[in-house]
């Protein structure tokens, strides 16, 4: 495993080959293995770094200024109001515009038809930047009491 990387130097080499536009049929004849085992490699790594993400993602939640549960079925034409309050609550300004942190929702969020398909937080990073998690912290929050 590379040590900058959480992928093996093999998932590393087969992501950079997909990414030159070889199938995983190229690649298994190249590598002499099997398209199967070059799609598991190829999986595995993806998931890996969806993981990344989300911890990335996590992270900055967890440093964020303003942290808004955003639920299921919830009109996002609500957000900013409730995004406003909650900063005026903490004595923080958020540089966007009603307008804009709208915009944002519809273009980052899981949203269709102005209403939120899933559960998910919308937050205002250290950096000001509005970002999306539908890792939601409650669900650590809930693991940490049953321990």
């Amino acid at each position: 495993m590379s040590e900058r990387s959480f992928l093996t130097d093999h998932q590393i080499r087969i992501l950079m080959l997909r990414a030159r536009g070889l199938k995983q049929s190229e690649i298994a004849e190249m590598l002499g293995t099997s398209r199967a085992n070059v799609s598991i490699l190829e999986r595995r790594a993806l998931e890996k770094i969806e993981k990344a993400k989300n911890t990335l993602l996590l992270w900055e939640q967890i440093n964020s200024k303003i942290s808004l549960d955003v639920k299921a079925g919830e009109d996002i034409f609500t957000v900013p109001e409730r995004l406003f309050r909650k900063a005026d609550e903490l004595d923080i300004r958020v540089p966007y515009s009603t307008a804009e942190v709208i915009a944002f929702l519809v273009e980052h969020a899981p949203v269709e038809d102005r209403l939120a398909k899933r559960d998910f937080t919308l937050f205002l990073d250290a950096k000001d930047r509005l970002r999306i998690s539908e890792c939601l912290l409650e669900d650590f929050d809930e693991v940490g009491k049953k321990e």
